[in-house]
């Protein structure tokens, strides 16, 4: 943990603060808008008008933040100190999962490589919803298992389901799947868990159909992700400078169109890219794959391939363990499908890379085991909630 925030400090030292307004990002710029009193609007620092373009999660958190704090440097301050306390919570869900599902030897390994593994100690630094995400998709892995075994439990999963959902919508193919995974276990149905993420959730579909006059249940961007990594000089890494945040002849287009036109149009265009290059579409999903796994060209540190392999070679040894290998390789297979055919950024990754350090610590204590002639761990799925 001190490692972590010893990181922080040495980052900020190099990089000083700045007004949240040039750091520019999307969820930013929607808390500036709901922060001047505009409401959920403007992702792109331009007044374009209400948006879905986002979860309403963390930038509503980033908007508290600027109630308290203002918009200036101790805003970024205060949101990097929560991404560390979002990192360091992940850092003892880790502990305690691989403890949970290993044994203790496994639950060292494992808190030791996400610890000090490098880019895993900068991920704070991001105002983004990644450290949380990662800490959310944690403890669903901690506790979902558990959790269909008291109804109150139920309950609590289906709100933080959809807490979950709200701050970032690409976890909810691994979410299901988790849940599916532990009520097939369980042999039976959570409707509780499902009426109460319905609830749960409902406010945010309800205002995008009164406020957008559309069904947009979760976000409106898929259109835009899909035309960013998908159109004439497309490279399979996020290139943000192409959008309507920096070139001013994509402001006027969304001014013009409004947000859900602009949309329309962006998918049209993507459409046509792939229809007519089909091969190149190929090709770029192809090395957004490998990016993904190797690290895009913002990760500048070798550690993603590192931990990519070992947490692979950890997930291929469970395989005669074929429940606890599925629950573990659902969230693995399902969350990165929406990056492949978008585009990738280091941060992506990070959200699934406390998974992989679990099979990592796996990975290294049966390579240990082995050396000194004792018998690996053998995974358990004992629940703990009587």
């Amino acid at each position: 943990m001190l490692y972590r925030v010893i990181a922080v400090l040495a980052f900020l030292r190099i990089e000083p603060l700045r007004p949240l307004r040039l750091i520019g990002f999307e969820n930013i710029a929607i808390a500036l808008s709901i922060h001047a009193g505009h409401g959920y609007s403007s992702p792109f620092l331009i007044s374009s008008g209400p948006t879905a373009l986002l979860a309403p999660g963390y930038p509503l958190l980033i908007a508290a933040v600027m109630h308290f704090f203002g918009s200036g440097p101790a805003a970024e301050f205060i949101l990097i100190a929560l991404n560390l306390v979002f990192s360091i919570l992940t850092l003892l869900v880790v502990v305690k999962t691989a403890r949970q599902y290993f044994g203790s030897r496994v639950a060292n390994f494992a808190g030791l490589i996400y610890a000090i593994g490098q880019p895993l100690l900068f991920a704070p630094m991001q105002v983004w919803d990644t450290c949380l995400s990662a800490l959310l998709l944690m403890l669903a892995f901690v506790l979902v298992p558990n959790l269909l075994h008291k109804r109150a439990y139920s309950i609590g999963l289906g709100v933080g389901s959809a807490v979950a959902i709200l701050v970032n919508p690409a976890l909810l193919p691994s979410l299901v799947a988790i849940f599916t995974w532990s009520a097939w276990r369980a042999r039976r149905t959570p409707w509780p868990a499902i009426v109460a993420f319905l609830i749960a959730f409902s406010p945010w579909p309800i205002r995008n159909a009164i406020t957008m006059h559309a069904f947009i249940p979760f976000r409106s961007s898929l259109p835009y992700e899909f035309w960013m990594g998908n159109r004439p000089g497309a490279n399979g890494e996020l290139q943000q400078n192409r959008g309507p945040g920096y070139e001013p002849a994509e402001a006027s287009l969304l001014v013009q169109k409004g947000e859900l036109g602009y949309l329309k149009s962006k998918e049209s265009l993507a459409r046509s890219f792939v229809k007519n290059h089909p091969g190149q579409f190929v090709r770029l999903t192809t090395r957004r794959f490998f990016l993904f796994w190797t690290g895009a060209s913002d990760s500048s540190s070798p550690f993603t391939v590192w931990l990519t392999i070992l947490g692979m070679i950890g997930l291929a040894m469970l395989w005669k363990h074929r429940m606890i290998f599925t629950l573990f390789a659902l969230p693995l297979v399902l969350f990165p499908l929406p990056y492949y055919v978008t585009h990738v950024s280091v941060r992506y990754q990070f959200v699934v890379d406390p998974l992989l350090t679990i099979l990592g610590g796996y990975a290294c204590e049966c390579f240990f085991a082995w050396c000194a002639r004792r018998p690996a761990p053998l995974p358990s799925l004992t629940a703990t909630v009587s």
